[in-house]
């Protein structure tokens, strides 16, 4: 990608909206996790997980949202 062409906004909407996917991956992960240990009977682990993967999830929304007032 070749930022030169970019204005300064659109570089760091570029940005955020990559880090935005990049922390919705990570929480897709992470719920993953949850449900394996859901499946092996592991509940306190799996609670604690799936608790870490809304928290990512409510990350990547505000940084998108963040992302789409400066645009």
């Amino acid at each position: 990608m070749d930022y030169n062409s970019y204005t300064f906004k659109n570089k760091v909407v570029d940005r955020l909206l990559k880090k935005s996917d990049r922390i919705r991956r990570k929480s897709e992960k992470t719920l993953y996790k949850g449900k394996v240990a859901v499946d092996e009977g592991r509940d306190k682990k799996a609670d604690r997980l799936h608790k870490k993967a809304a928290r990512q999830e409510n990350r990547s929304i505000n940084i998108e949202d963040r992302a789409m007032k400066k645009y």
